[in-house]
């Protein structure tokens, strides 16, 4: 949002400038009807955030890269290149209800799921007895867009509060008029410009000038002046006038855009040049068709109650004083006949358009590193058993993080920032020093968990970033790599040194080839080439396949029936309950009475008799809401549901 606020204001200064150089010449040939119409417009568009762009605009501004400022213990600030927003916490994991744990006896058919779902609870227990060593995070853009608000809200909130101060302050000295003149003139004059709903008219001895004040009930204040029956017929159709276009909003709107661009200095002179082209157009309008005695005879009245006060923010005052009284005069006193600039107010609106169409913001900054990932990812797909050395200039940016300390925040981050062997964006990290092991944590942040429940393409990825991290961090012991989604920890996968070789199709890096990978730039280039060689977990051991791909099929089709705002958190296939059982059915039907009211529901007898069921028991919450917990059983022949009940 903060890019799209800059932009506007970009692409609208020189409109800014434009106008307030030419405003004078334009004055003396067109009323201040048109310039108090373009200043609305204007200070409308510079509060609507979006911009609006040609698709190839003549004008491309690259997009500034994403620094990341992290604020050390020592309060040393470090300054790196990055994508993400990375911030250490003491927050560990979700708690196993946002895992599915997998029993023993299905461990065999979904070791990785398995492996996740577990090791996830013994981050969370290790993580609370032993807090991380913190590293506080932001990116530049962070910073800007916090130190944008805080002067926005504050300049909005400073004139607001001066608002209400002024109009506490004067309320105890406000009263209904006490003479019946002014009543009679106020009713005339609401006639006259044919307003219907009526504002209060009220006297006040705390002010100088008349003003009309307040939004919701606005109220037009009269000081303790002697006024002629003329006089104040004068003063009244000047504030009833304000009050007929509703300009005390005007003027917050024109508070609003000053605050949202309240670091842009153009936006002040068009601020002030609007508030004076306010009265300027309210003058046009009560002198509109008079003659040169009646100018003079409201520029006495106007005189009579001039005053070095200056006007309360959010409210019109029909006073001025110094310069800008002496051109108000001369505005009013002007009697030629100026032109409506409705083409003059045109022009510039399509200027103010098309400007905003022709300035676009690229982002320029996607890195080499990110197309060399590009390249190593679809070579490695492709060939299976010839691995493809990834590009050197890839392997030399990784390799310049060799030997990093695990202890150093700033490299450890910006390591983590330099992998590419997955697209998560990186939500924070967690590094534990003060004790052995040491552990890495890195969170990822995904859309939505539920594309991420068959992630095999992701794990892999994982175990990608996990190998090189090894490599060059040599004391790190533990990585966890955890995957959060808005509704928190969903999914982890867990890392050791000595064991990294057990995982599936991870012979190669036992605990010396990883020690020694980072030897040599040669020797870490060829360890990339493993790494990046590296298969699916669904690949290997061809006896399982089939295992695999049937307890795959079947999560789908219960997810199917669960829906996509829920998860298990408890899938079992014990063969001591009764309500998990594989078998026939006329065997089930003996097991449980759960069991023979599912068989009987759906009449399963008359086709599945001799057939072997397989029944499971399957617990889902809405991770949403945090709830409700609910009971499934589900009966499957092979691959195929065939029958479910919500017990």
């Amino acid at each position: 949002m903060l890019g799209n606020i800059l932009l506007v204001s970009l692409t609208l200064s020189p409109v800014i400038v434009l106008l307030l150089m030419i405003s004078p010449w334009l004055h003396k040939r067109y009323s201040a009807q048109w310039r108090y119409l373009v200043w609305l417009v204007l200070a409308l568009r510079l509060i609507i955030p979006w911009r609006f762009e040609l698709p190839d605009a003549p004008v491309n501004l690259p997009a500034p890269p994403q620094q990341t400022i992290m604020f050390q213990q020592d309060d040393r600030p470090g300054l790196f290149m990055g994508n993400s927003h990375l911030e250490n916490s003491h927050n560990p994991p979700g708690t196993a209800s946002g895992s599915a744990p997998v029993s023993a006896s299905d461990s065999a058919s979904a070791p990785v799921s398995a492996s996740i779902s577990d090791s996830a609870s013994d981050s969370v227990s290790t993580s609370s007895l032993a807090p991380a060593d913190n590293t506080s995070v932001i990116t530049l853009q962070e910073l800007l867009l916090i130190l944008w608000a805080l002067g926005a809200v504050s300049f909005f909130l400073f004139h607001l509060i001066s608002y209400t101060r002024f109009r506490r302050k004067i309320k105890p000295y406000c009263r209904k008029t006490d003479s019946a003149v002014p009543d009679s003139v106020f009713e005339s004059v609401l006639l006259d410009l044919k307003i219907k709903s009526r504002p209060q008219l009220l006297n006040c001895s705390k002010i100088a000038s008349p003003m009309l004040t307040g939004f919701f009930k606005p109220a037009i204040l009269l000081p303790d002046l002697e006024y002629t029956r003329e006089e104040l017929s004068l003063v009244l159709q000047h504030e009833l006038t304000h009050y007929k276009r509703g300009d005390t909003w005007y003027k917050l709107l024109l508070l609003a855009a000053n605050s949202v661009h309240w670091f842009n200095p153009l936006i002040y002179f068009m601020v002030k040049a609007a508030n004076r082209d306010l009265e300027y157009s309210c003058d046009d309008l009560v002198v509109k068709n008079s003659d040169l005695s009646f100018r003079k005879e409201y520029s006495l009245t106007i005189l009579k109650t001039m005053q070095n006060q200056q006007t309360p923010v959010l409210s019109t005052g029909f006073s001025a004083s110094g310069e800008n009284a002496r051109s108000r005069f001369a505005n009013i006193l002007d009697g030629q006949n100026k032109k409506r600039g409705i083409w003059a107010l045109v022009l510039v609106l399509g200027l103010a358009a098309v400007s905003s169409t022709l300035v676009a913001c690229n982002q320029v900054q996607e890195s080499v590193n990110s197309l060399e990932s590009t390249n190593i990812q679809e070579s490695a797909n492709s060939q299976e058993n010839n691995p493809v050395r990834p590009p050197g200039s890839y392997a030399e940016n990784l390799y310049q993080y060799k030997g990093t300390d695990v202890d150093d925040k700033a490299r450890v981050s910006a390591l983590v920032q330099a992998l590419q062997f997955t697209d998560l964006p990186v939500q924070s990290i967690e590094i534990k020093t003060d004790s052995e092991p040491y552990r890495i944590t890195v969170k990822y942040q995904v859309g939505s968990r539920a594309d991420y429940r068959f992630p095999q393409d992701t794990l892999t990825g994982l175990s990608r970033n996990a190998a090189v991290l090894f490599s060059l961090i040599p004391k790190v012991d533990h990585i966890f790599l955890d995957l959060y989604d808005e509704y928190g920890y969903f999914s982890g996968s867990p890392y050791s040194r000595e064991d990294l070789d057990t995982y599936y199709g991870m012979d190669y890096f036992t605990a010396d080839q990883v020690n020694e990978a980072a030897d040599s730039l040669e020797s870490f280039t060829n360890y990339l080439d493993q790494v990046s060689a590296l298969k699916n977990a669904e690949e290997f051991y061809s006896e399982d396949k089939l295992i695999r791909k049937q307890h795959e099929e079947r999560m789908k089709q219960i997810y199917a029936v669960i829906g996509d705002d829920c998860e298990l958190v408890a899938t079992s296939f014990i063969t001591n309950n009764p309500m998990n059982f594989q078998g026939t059915l006329t065997e089930a039907i003996t097991v449980s009475p759960e069991i023979r009211k599912l068989v009987e529901q759906n009449n399963l007898l008359t086709q599945y008799k001799d057939k072997e069921i397989t029944f499971s028991v399957d617990i889902s919450r809405n991770f949403k809401i945090d709830g409700p917990y609910t009971n499934y059983l589900f009966a499957f022949d092979g691959e195929k549901m065939i029958a479910y009940m919500e017990l």
